[in-house]
């Protein structure tokens, strides 16, 4: 393909080569999924949270005991 380029009033001519990305040649490829596996990483991604939380709300728990304590031993 050429292209026509104007620069300084001259006129250049190039060559283009349009180049295809090996990214959608690969779509076409398919993949077997295991359902299973997948099921199990979310079963495994739903108890992370759940620990998270618990941790969280145990930490949040702890401190404000620590300071009601400390209030009420200096008050």
């Amino acid at each position: 393909m050429t292209k026509n380029i104007f620069h300084n009033q001259k006129r250049n001519n190039e060559n283009i080569e349009i180049k295809r990305f090996s990214d959608l040649q690969n779509v076409k490829i398919k993949k077997n999924v295991d359902i299973n596996r997948l099921l199990n990483r979310v079963k495994l991604d739903q108890q992370s949270e759940k620990k998270y939380k618990i941790i969280f709300v145990s930490t949040g728990f702890f401190l404000l005991c620590f300071v009601g304590t400390f209030i009420a031993i200096l008050g």
